[in-house]
């Protein structure tokens, strides 16, 4: 089901992005620094700050996953320990309390 989400989202996106760009065919002129021009699609110019902000995007939850997947770790290495313990304390035997001890 969400291969399916994936390809559905990618094809709208991709539809999106063809008739964006058949709506705007019109070339637009970059100025850079030191008097240097480039002549680039406008369709061009809109995807790139799109592009880069998913990739930054992607980056920045990357972290979260890590973080995430190390707790996820810690907590099973944990889970693993205190269940062998409750293993050991069902092995050993139940004694009856002494006189003294009551």
């Amino acid at each position: 089901m969400k291969k399916v989400l994936s390809i559905i989202m990618f094809l709208v996106f991709a539809l999106f992005a063809l008739t964006l760009n058949l709506k705007n065919p019109d070339a637009v002129t970059l100025r850079y620094y030191f008097d240097i021009e480039r002549e680039v699609d406008l369709f061009v110019v809109m995807l790139i700050p799109f592009v880069l902000g998913m990739l930054l995007g992607v980056l920045l939850m990357s972290f979260s996953v890590v973080r995430t997947k190390m707790q996820v770790g810690k907590t099973k290495r944990e889970l693993a320990k205190v269940e062998k313990e409750v293993q050991n304390l069902r092995a050993a035997p139940i004694t009856e309390p002494m006189k003294d001890e009551v």
